[in-house]
């Protein structure tokens, strides 16, 4: 389990030492702003829609988009923000996420997809809810962080096989229609993999009321 020390201890250490890229560990200058060296941020696996198919997913699902493949370099960054404690990343990945998150939208709600109970436990923070939250810093688009929760148990996602994926369903969530009924929501994840959470998501958004839910994650794995 990560304690509450090791947060702390990685927070003073990111303070302490100077600003280096997360990827390659080269120093960034002071006047850089944090985020990746311009050779690392060159290196990201860009998803260009044109030669990558787009996923098929639910028709319930207004739109999708991701601005990454889930690849070299970015693949472990990912795996840090979201097993490893590295919260600071949170502040790059959304960079990244902010030029695919529609902004003109009325009444735009952005929803991060709820962390796995046990998930919870084991790492004390929501990698969902951290990027969310820089999203809606960065974009000017409120966000709610207990507006969908899980209702049901199971092992969390990266636990499950691509079979047992396929099987969630909308009773997996609930969504609260006095926050989300009328809105149109932007619903935030780190990865999509099969497409199912952001479906069994959107079936529970849509049943609260939702208008419009517009699916966005950092990266989308390269289908087989």
């Amino acid at each position: 389990m990560v304690s509450a020390l090791t947060q702390i201890y990685n927070h003073l250490m990111a303070l302490a030492l100077p600003n280096s890229c997360p990827c390659c560990h080269a120093a960034l200058s002071p006047h850089h702003g944090g985020g990746l060296c311009p050779p690392c941020y060159a290196k990201l696996p860009w998803w260009n829609m044109g030669m990558i198919l787009a996923p098929q997913l639910h028709r319930l699902i207004d739109s999708y988009a991701a601005p990454c493949l889930y690849e070299l370099p970015l693949r472990p960054l990912l795996l840090q923000f979201k097993f490893s404690d590295a919260t600071h990343l949170s502040a790059i990945l959304a960079r990244l996420l902010l030029p695919v998150v529609p902004r003109h939208l009325p009444n735009s709600l952005i929803i991060p997809v709820p962390s796995h109970a046990a998930r919870l436990r084991w790492r004390t923070y929501s990698h969902t809810v951290l990027l969310a939250r820089q999203l809606s810093q960065l974009s000017g688009i409120p966000q709610h962080s207990v507006a969908l929760r899980r209702v049901q148990g199971g092992l969390p996602q990266a636990e499950l096989t691509r079979a047992q994926r396929l099987k969630l369903s909308g009773s997996s969530f609930a969504a609260n229609p006095l926050i989300i009924h009328g809105n149109n929501i932007i619903l935030i994840d780190d990865i999509l993999t099969t497409g199912t959470t952001a479906k069994a998501c959107t079936l529970a958004l849509k049943r609260a009321g939702a208008a419009q839910v517009h699916v966005r994650t950092v990266a989308y794995t390269r289908p087989e």
